[in-house]
């Protein structure tokens, strides 16, 4: 109704950018439909992990279990870019993972667009991308998506750390 009434009074609007957190795993599965929807995605990974390991990081008797290098938390990131790429919206990511320099070549050669890191870790999060060109950070890509343990995620992300 209002919109109406300022295009009647030909007054000059502009509708701001709608996007959404991702820090589910329903959120993750329904990515692609959501992507039709909004402008851009955030990728909250602290969450999105504890949600998708099923394990309260604040629990210190379960939070070992606790992984971002987890290959269905891995594959949850990559499907999410994914899908923002598909319908051309932005994805960012905001969360520890954001700023962890070993994931850095898998979120390059997922494609993501922004990365949102504490104050602290801007200059060091920007030399780690620096240090990486697509055609590398694909290749890390293509091992660790064949990987079925996070300890063998974590091994090959190690091996490639610069």
């Amino acid at each position: 109704k209002r919109l109406a009434e300022l295009k009647e009074q030909e007054i000059q609007y502009k509708i701001p950018e709608q996007g959404i957190m991702i820090e589910t795993p329903a959120a993750a599965i329904i990515s692609d439909r959501l992507a039709e929807m909004v402008d851009f995605f955030s990728i909250g990974t602290n969450d999105l992990t504890q949600y998708t390991m099923a394990v309260d990081r604040g629990n210190s008797k379960v939070a070992y279990l606790y992984s971002v290098y987890n290959p269905a938390v891995i594959r949850s990131i990559k499907r999410i870019i994914s899908a923002a790429a598909n319908e051309n919206i932005i994805a960012g990511m905001c969360g520890e993972a954001a700023a962890d320099p070993l994931l850095t070549p898998l979120l390059i050669s997922f494609g993501l667009k922004e990365f949102s890191v504490n104050a602290s870790s801007i200059l060091r999060t920007r030399a780690q991308i620096a240090k990486w060109t697509k055609a590398e950070a694909d290749k890390v890509a293509d091992e660790v998506m064949k990987c079925a343990t996070q300890e063998e995620v974590y091994e090959i992300l190690k091996r490639y750390q610069r």
